[in-house]
């Protein structure tokens, strides 16, 4: 009689397990006994609320109660421009005068202090009207106008931001902004001024430092920047934004000290809107305060020229801390003076400067890729075949 065989048992004796050691059950009693008593203290912890968890410890703010030594703890990023004040260390007061408020810092005023009022911005200009009452705003509070921007006009000391808005009849919905930002000099308006310049605007023929773009107009006229800036591109709104240009060109009074060096900078061959100011630690050198520079196009080439106008004895050591400077860092050699200017040549880091001072004048081309050219460029400007 044939042996009857179960499906799927390949010929295997099957194995079933009647009974369980007593080691194996003893271990997944405790294993699950543990897992109860993890989640009951798991539920019993998030029930309870304890508030030493979230206490701040006054203990651990002790190193940073004390005052700040040497240089702010905060790094400005923004090159070659001029310092802010330190407003964290407050004068101490003068006698009869009242200490800092009680419960405040020591020495800060965190509030900032109100705009002083001045003169409202008025148009004596048809066709247009008020939006609103003049806007004043100081060099601590300027962020709310223009947050973001406000560290780059504090750099160059501005003081007060006069604002309105004046709505345009001729163009429904049109208006056109009008900034006055003044400056404590007209130097660093002009510093402002040409850090936000246009390379593409066009001249304005109401002020030297001054030029038009596709939405307003923007000069510099004594210490004050303006900003003169159309909603939308209508004529009607753009003839508006020129003829408040030309009314407050007019208006605002010229100034130009402290523009020596621009001045002196040459027009023959001065490519368009290139004039920049650096008020120190130009060409990286700690000696070169206020100067004015600008690009040219001269036989064929691209040349970077500026200028520093100081007294004799500062202009002719900052002279010779350039020279030490691109001797510690290049190959230097001093050339035959030329019309009264001692001049040296030197190649740093792959690039030429050609460089001269000149009694109360120091100047020269930099960053140029012939050291030929670059020569020729100083000398001619040093006869006034350059002008």
């Amino acid at each position: 009689m044939a042996t009857e065989k179960k499906y799927g048992t390949g010929g295997r004796k099957q194995f079933v397990r009647t009974t369980v050691p007593a080691a194996e059950s003893i271990a997944s009693a405790i294993l699950l006994l543990l897992l109860a008593a993890i989640g009951y203290a798991i539920y019993h912890k998030g029930k309870s609320f304890d508030p030493n968890l979230y206490a701040v410890r006054t203990d651990s703010l002790k190193s940073t109660a004390t005052a700040v030594e040497g240089k702010a703890g905060t790094a400005r990023s923004t090159p070659e421009t001029r310092p802010v004040a330190d407003h964290a260390a407050a004068a101490k007061p003068a006698a009869g005068e009242e200490g800092p408020a009680e419960g405040g810092a020591e020495g800060h005023n965190e509030t900032p202090k109100p705009a002083a009022k001045s003169e409202p911005l008025e148009l004596a200009l048809a066709g247009t009207k008020p939006m609103g009452d003049t806007e004043f705003y100081n060099s601590e509070n300027l962020y709310e106008k223009i947050d973001g921007r406000a560290p780059a006009y504090q750099n160059y000391n501005v003081q007060a931001l006069r604002c309105r808005s004046f709505s345009v009849t001729a163009a429904a919905g049109s208006y056109v902004d009008v900034y006055e930002y003044r400056f404590d000099s007209p130097v660093n308006a002009f510093g402002m001024f040409a850090l936000e310049r246009d390379p593409k605007g066009h001249s304005f023929a109401r002020a030297a430092d001054g030029y038009s773009g596709e939405m307003g107009y923007f000069f510099r006229q004594g210490a004050v920047y303006v900003q003169i800036i159309a909603s939308d591109m209508k004529p009607a709104t753009l003839a508006i934004a020129k003829s408040i240009a030309d009314i407050r060109a007019q208006k605002l009074p010229g100034d130009d000290s402290g523009l020596a060096g621009r001045r002196r900078l040459p027009a023959a061959g001065m490519i368009a809107d290139s004039v920049a100011f650096v008020p120190e630690n130009a060409q990286g050198q700690a000696t070169l305060k206020d100067v004015f520079q600008a690009r040219y196009q001269f036989d064929s080439a691209e040349l970077p020229f500026f200028i520093m106008v100081a007294a004799p004895d500062e202009a002719a050591k900052a002279g010779q801390s350039f020279l030490d400077f691109c001797a510690r860092f290049g190959k230097v050699e001093r050339l035959p003076d030329a019309s009264g200017g001692k001049l040296f040549s030197a190649q740093v880091f792959g690039k030429w400067k050609v460089i001269y001072q000149r009694d109360g004048e120091l100047g020269g081309v930099f960053d140029a890729t012939e050291a030929g050219k670059a020569r020729a460029f100083v000398e001619q400007y040093l006869q006034g075949a350059i002008k």
